[in-house]
């Protein structure tokens, strides 16, 4: 499992938003972005990065907790240690307060010619 440095996040809101603060698990351990960008509204993008520094044993987008928060899309960029930066796209999902989406995606693997 690589060290993840940074990652960041583009989430595009459907038709339901959210107006609780945008927040994610990391081996289980609940944390707000303090640096977001945009809104959490009916068709808004809300845009955050975080600088971890840890081995992502789990990494989650956490649901509201009150009301539902329908997600079209949920774009990210890692950067972990000794790789390359990379790009993964989720698609829709509704999150509510028991629910919250997976969002770590391995680096993919090294490829080349043979």
């Amino acid at each position: 499992m690589p060290k993840l440095n940074t990652f960041s996040i583009k989430i595009e809101t459907g038709e339901r938003g959210t107006e609780d603060p945008v927040k994610f698990n990391i081996n289980g351990f609940p944390i707000p972005f303090e640096n977001g960008a945009g809104g959490t509204g009916p068709g808004q993008v809300f845009e955050a990065s975080y600088e971890i520094n840890s081995f992502p044993h789990s990494l989650a987008l956490v649901g509201p907790e009150k009301g539902a928060w329908d997600i079209k899309k949920i774009s990210l960029e890692y950067l972990c240690q000794e790789s390359k930066p990379y790009s993964v796209t989720f698609g829709e999902v509704t999150l509510d307060a028991t629910t919250e989406v997976n969002i770590w995606q391995e680096p993919p693997l090294p490829s080349f010619d043979v």
